[in-house]
């Protein structure tokens, strides 16, 4: 059965309280306090209406964030890493390469092809 339009409400609020902090740090507990439910619903509830945890969800909005920022500057890759919201150099490369196919370097020097291929990627369910 479909969440209540009550539930899919709060889920797509959540999202949007999500992006517009995803250079902040957080965490479920956070998340769920600020959509004033315990983890446990907040992480079902979320996972159910938009068919990803939280932590996929932020990790997504990190890695669109960087991309945007890799294709329309020469910022370095390092400020852009931790700028978005990623506290470990290492990890976002892992992650940025997992969903787009490519390393951000290898990204930003394709900048000025089709990059339709990162948010085809992202829009697949498995980033973990």
């Amino acid at each position: 059965a479909a969440p209540p339009a009550r539930d899919r409400r709060r889920a797509v609020e959540a999202a949007l309280w999500i992006e517009a902090r995803q250079a902040e740090p957080l965490d479920l507990a956070t998340g769920a306090a600020a959509a004033g439910l315990s983890p446990w619903h907040y992480l079902r509830l979320f996972q159910a209406v938009l068919g990803v945890t939280p932590h996929q969800y932020l990790l997504r909005c990190r890695l669109r964030a960087a991309a945007r920022r890799l294709a329309e500057g020469a910022e370095s890759v390092t400020a852009i890493a931790y700028d978005v919201g990623f506290g470990d150099l290492s990890n976002f490369v892992r992650s940025f390469r997992r969903a787009a196919g490519l390393s951000p370097g290898a990204f930003r020097r394709a900048a000025g092809g089709d990059r339709k291929f990162l948010q085809e990627a992202l829009a697949r369910p498995s980033l973990g």
